[in-house]
């Protein structure tokens, strides 16, 4: 088992020296290292990033649960104040109509 370790490491290291032979090669290594290194520090930055309320507005979290019953209330506040106000006062006026129509005023009637 130890052999084909030593077998496989000896193989890698020969294909490694194979392709960075090549200035080309070298280069394009180092580009793509730079990229990859570039791209873990920036993760690594947001990941350290403490979120605020400020910063998390607008972009819930699914898990955040406190978060998430605050909007469902807000959300059912909302309705909640259609039914009262803007339901409520067109039960009144039609009930007022309908009065009115029901009840007719002697002035408002045609006499021929």
């Amino acid at each position: 088992m130890a052999k084909n370790k030593s077998l496989l490491l000896a193989g890698l290291a020969a294909g490694a020296y194979a392709y960075f032979s090549k200035k080309e090669n070298r280069e394009k290594a180092v580009v793509a290292f730079n990229n990859t290194k570039s791209k873990v520090n920036a993760y690594i930055d947001s990941q350290k990033h403490q979120r605020s309320d400020l910063t998390a507005a607008g972009h819930p979290d699914p898990y955040d649960t406190s978060d998430n019953n605050m909007v469902d209330e807000g959300a059912l506040t909302s309705v909640q104040y259609y039914n009262d106000e803007v339901q409520d006062n067109q039960k009144k006026d039609d009930t007022n109509k309908q009065d009115g129509e029901k009840k007719s005023n002697p002035d408002d009637q045609i006499t021929l």
